[in-house]
């Protein structure tokens, strides 16, 4: 049987080794072709336009250095005057020195030169004898028609023209460079037109300079004017009888068509290009001539580019098998050694037993029946160990989401934190301690089972973390210990949800005789530690910070069923908020005045929205009289002073106190009727505006017997 077990797993191993080396060599070889094909492709494609633009630079020097003496002419003539002799002895040096210049002249504009003359344009070009001369004005030739002059003139600025035959002439391929002459300017500028320089340029040694140019085997460089036309061609059958465009057409090649549509437009290029210009698959590098606007391109036959790669291939291929040889000979002798995986798992057993569950199997890694004996053994050990984990965590963490994030961390248990952007939610119900002071246990604590559980719900269903809950109180962050990218909205849509709920509750609470109370909401988003806080004995995951401070302050200026949100969260989320009102407070120990956003709704993928409160107050027929008591510290002032209530909504009062009151103050009042008889209930608000001797309140708690007198007076006829 021991015979039979090493044979099976010698032959697997064999099998698996041959299979996936297979594999392997062939991706392998795969992917080196593939990559040294774009490596070969990417060389030549550079190579192919450092020729195409070195040659361009070279052509494009050649045509600066024949724009200069035209140039330097036209800065001669500009600057002093000419009579015939000086002008025709300056036309027979420029072409005499300047090889590369078949003929030059100056064309005037009429009687410009010779007030007895319309046209007058002498020319000097070479012949058979030497440097002639010749009158190129005349009725049969007005050269004021043809393009050499019109262009510069309509242009203002010098041209070369498209190549041209000068058949009759010289029978040589040429282009002509025009440059306009004006009349100086007292001033800056030029001020007219008084002719225009000509340069004609023969074009042989452009056909000598590409011909010359080796490009691969069996490759040539040729040359496009701006339309397209060949100007410099193998085939001198092209040579200004063909464009890329005529061959395209011919071809009813696309491909090419746009390749010489990108050579007349762009800089450079090197692109794929078919067979269209040598029979078989090439490339094509070109560099435009900025000068002229023609374009010189570089064609590579495809195969010559990749002649290279074949050997290369075959020899990766040999190696490749080599490689498969010795590869099987290393897996016979691995499976000599199967038996040495079982040895480590009947020691990992005994340490098993000894208690310490420890275990380290991660060098088995085989797929048969000892892979799978490992496997177990090792999810086996890890229940124990989570089994343990989890009862010394839950002693600890309430919160599922921290115990979660703490059972697959190997550190969850470190005390410590990290610095991390945050949002914090922070609510609070507004006069509860006061309201239920009288109320039996049983009830308050029947009211917050059903107020906190409402708002953890909703707490967890937008992923919130629970750091505190402190009687009425609710602490809360979103984005950590998990992070959230939009943890900002994810809390801002959370306190909307949770004020939304509040209605919820207090109709519940009013359907039962219970106080109404309304909840103040804020959200702050910033930098906190976050961590582990504690003790070896008892820790809590939360966040501490100035930012947890911060929420705090921000959240005391709320009032009930109000979300306010600082600058830095409205700054992340400003585009899908609906704002109802900017306050502008002063905190202590913050300088300046501190924005805060009272917000109603927010748009996107939560789209919460706040429902339209009616808070104009109502003019009460009859003003009512209150007591009222100042709130400082959550503790209510013993001295009293004495207001009339002139106006009432569901959620705010006018007052007129006998004394001052200043904003963002906290009070508690009670309504008087007659003249000392106080009415039953308590009212909770905050001065949310003073303007002279009245002051708005905002409610934010009301007992249900005032809101019967509320309800009373405003009614009454």
């Amino acid at each position: 049987m021991i015979l039979k077990f090493r044979s099976s797993i010698s032959l697997k191993i064999t099998c698996m080794v041959l299979a996936g080396s297979l594999l392997i060599f062939a991706v392998v070889l795969a992917y080196s072709y593939n990559y040294s094909r774009k490596l070969i492709l990417a060389e030549a494609e550079k190579n192919a336009r450092n020729l195409t633009l070195a040659l361009a630079n070279r052509i494009e020097q050649e045509f600066r250095a024949a724009e200069k003496e035209p140039a330097n002419l036209a800065c001669f003539l500009e600057t002093g005057s000419c009579d015939r002799e000086t002008l025709n002895r300056l036309l027979s040096r420029l072409v005499t020195e300047n090889p590369e210049i078949y003929g030059s002249g100056v064309a005037f504009e009429p009687y410009e030169f010779d007030h007895q003359s319309y046209f007058y344009c002498p020319y000097c070009h070479r012949s058979k004898d030497g440097i002639a001369f010749a009158q190129l004005g005349s009725a049969s030739y007005d050269y004021f028609r043809y393009d050499w002059y019109s262009i510069p003139k309509s242009l203002s600025a010098p041209v070369w023209s498209e190549p041209y035959f000068d058949e009759g002439g010289a029978d040589i391929l040429m282009a002509t460079y025009s440059y306009p002459l004006y009349e100086p300017f007292s001033g800056q500028g030029r001020e007219r037109l008084r002719g225009v320089i000509t340069a004609d340029i023969s074009l042989d040694w452009l056909t000598k300079l590409l011909c010359s140019i080796s490009v691969a085997r069996s490759g040539y460089c040729f040359l496009i004017s701006g339309n397209g036309t060949f100007v410099s061609h193998p085939r001198r059958d092209f040579i200004m009888r063909e464009s890329v465009f005529s061959i395209a057409e011919q071809m009813s090649h696309e491909r090419l068509r746009t390749v010489g549509r990108n050579m007349i437009r762009r800089d450079s290029g090197f692109e794929d290009i078919g067979t269209s210009l040598m029979g078989k698959d090439s490339f094509v590098a070109y560099a435009r001539i900025p000068s002229t606007g023609w374009a010189l391109g570089a064609v590579f036959p495809r195969d010559e580019l990749f002649v290279a790669l074949a050997g290369l291939h075959a020899e990766k291929l040999t190696l490749a098998l080599i490689g498969i040889g010795l590869l099987m000979v290393v897996s016979h002798l691995v499976a000599r050694s199967i038996a040495r995986p079982l040895r480590s798992m009947a020691a990992a057993a005994d340490k098993v037993a000894n208690g310490n569950l420890d275990v380290n199997l991660s060098h088995i890694r085989s797929v048969d029946e000892v892979g799978r004996l490992a496997e177990a053994f090792v999810r086996m050990t890890n229940g124990l160990k989570e089994r343990d984990f989890i009862k010394d965590t839950f002693g600890r963490y309430l919160t599922k989401e921290v115990a979660k994030r703490l059972l697959e961390s190997k550190d969850g248990l470190r005390l410590g934190g990290e610095e991390r952007e945050i949002s914090i939610l922070m609510s609070d119900l507004r006069g509860f301690t006061a309201l239920t002071s009288n109320m039996p246990p049983e009830q308050v604590i029947s009211f917050l089972n059903r107020y906190l559980g409402r708002m953890v719900e909703i707490l967890i269903d937008y992923r919130g973390i629970i750091d505190e809950i402190m009687g009425d109180g609710i602490l809360a962050f979103f984005g950590a210990p998990e992070p959230l990218e939009d943890h900002p909205a994810r809390a801002v849509a959370c306190a909307l949800k949770m004020q939304l709920a509040m209605d919820e509750i207090s109709s519940q609470n009013e359907a039962e005789g219970l106080p109404h109370l309304e909840m103040g909401t804020a959200v702050n988003t910033g930098l906190v530690v976050v961590g582990n806080i504690g003790s070896e004995k008892r820790t809590k995951y939360g966040a501490v910070g100035s930012q947890v401070n911060f929420t705090g302050r921000v959240e005391s200026y709320s009032v009930g069923g109000q979300v306010l949100i600082s600058q830095a969260t409205h700054d992340k989320i400003r585009d899908i908020l609906d704002v109802r009102d900017v306050l502008h407070v002063q905190m202590k120990g913050v300088p300046g005045d501190v924005a805060l956003y009272d917000v109603r709704g927010i748009r996107g993928d939560y789209n919460v929205q706040l429902p339209d409160r009616e808070e104009t107050p109502i003019a009460l027929p009859v003003p009512i009289r209150a007591r009222i008591r100042r709130i400082a510290r959550k503790t209510v002032s013993q001295s009293q002073i004495t207001a009339v209530i002139t106006h009432v909504s569901r959620t705010s009062a006018v007052i007129v106190p006998d004394a001052p009151i200043s904003i963002w103050e906290d009070l508690k009042l009670e309504l008087i009727e007659r003249s000392t008889e106080v009415i039953p209930g308590e009212i909770y608000a905050k001065a949310v505006s003073v303007d002279g001797d009245e002051v708005t309140i905002r409610f934010t708690s009301v007992s249900a017997e005032t809101y019967k007198v509320f309800r009373r007076v405003v009614h009454a006829e």
